[in-house]
């Protein structure tokens, strides 16, 4: 069966698409004029709400296959299965970074050409600045998580309160 034929695949590559509209410049967030913010936006996070099948990369060589998603009230990044259970999650508030490629010091272990760039991201969060290295099955799946965590950590997570930034932003003069 050809998997850009199936419905649910068909979302996520067009998700995956439109977050590639988006550009992240010092900190703002600007999209392509064509296409409207919220919708966008929403698109990726139902995409990452469903969840996500990744490799979580560690220390040693092999590298866990968990499924990741965002929880109910986006505030939180969970994955299963964990002996972690209830703990097995990340605070959307605690990430302070999210680096697209193989940046970390855990994908520089791995030798080059042993995961593809554009399906790697890592999430540097927490305190101590603790790094969750992923790879996902496509990189438009890669690009659709980034551009989501992104807009979460920048509290922008729905429609109403980009409607609301951008009513703020049309009222200064340019």
């Amino acid at each position: 069966m050809d998997a850009s034929k199936t419905p649910l695949l068909q979302n996520k590559f067009s998700v995956a698409r439109l977050a590639e509209e988006f550009f992240w410049v010092g900190g703002s967030i600007v999209a392509s004029p064509r296409w409207k913010m919220g919708h966008i936006v929403e698109r990726c996070m139902s995409s990452m709400q469903t969840g996500t099948q990744m490799i979580k990369l560690r220390g040693s060589s092999k590298g866990l296959v968990r499924f990741y998603y965002l929880d109910e009230h986006k505030s939180c990044i969970r994955w299963r299965p964990s002996r972690k259970n209830e703990k097995a999650k990340i605070s959307i508030d605690s990430i302070q970074e999210v680096c697209e490629g193989k940046q970390s010091e855990i994908f520089q272990r791995y030798a080059d050409g042993s995961f593809d760039p554009n399906c790697c991201f890592s999430i540097y969060y927490g305190d101590h600045m603790e790094s969750l290295d992923l790879v996902s099955s496509s990189g438009e799946e890669a690009r659709t998580w980034i551009t989501g965590l992104k807009y979460l950590m920048a509290g922008i997570s729905d429609e109403d309160s980009l409607s609301k930034r951008q009513r703020t932003r049309d009222q200064y003069p340019s």
